[in-house]
């Protein structure tokens, strides 16, 4: 009986060290929220640390493709900047969830959403 207590004992030890996955994805999004059809920029980041910039949009909601391998404690951000009245919703999902959300608008430079990658 004390042979069997102890393999599941070990057992449920072994179990509950399951690290965590290395890397995320990650994806971004915008929905621009006037009655105004401004153009606007986004910038974001990528798995290897640079941005990406996309300008000259005009469309009232924008989805990043997804980023793959995205080491966890590295800092990731998304940014709108434009022109003509705009309002914006910014968000960035880990994982497919949301992690953060921040409003932004026009007149006010570049508007960002920096989040560090929780490990």
């Amino acid at each position: 009986m004390k042979k069997l207590l102890y393999i599941l004992l070990v057992s449920l030890l072994i179990a509950s060290c399951k690290k965590e996955p290395k890397t995320v994805y990650v994806s971004y999004k915008i929905i621009e929220t006037s009655a105004n059809s401004p153009t606007y920029t986004v910038g974001y980041s990528l798995a290897d640390g640079t941005t990406k910039s996309i300008g000259g949009l005009t469309s009232s909601k924008w989805v990043s493709d997804k980023i793959t391998d995205v080491e966890r404690g590295k800092y990731v951000s998304l940014s709108v900047e434009g022109n003509g009245g705009g309002a914006y919703e910014m968000y960035i999902y880990i994982n497919g969830q949301l992690d953060s959300k921040r409003i932004a608008g026009d007149g006010f430079g570049k508007q960002t959403l920096t989040i560090q990658i929780q490990n």
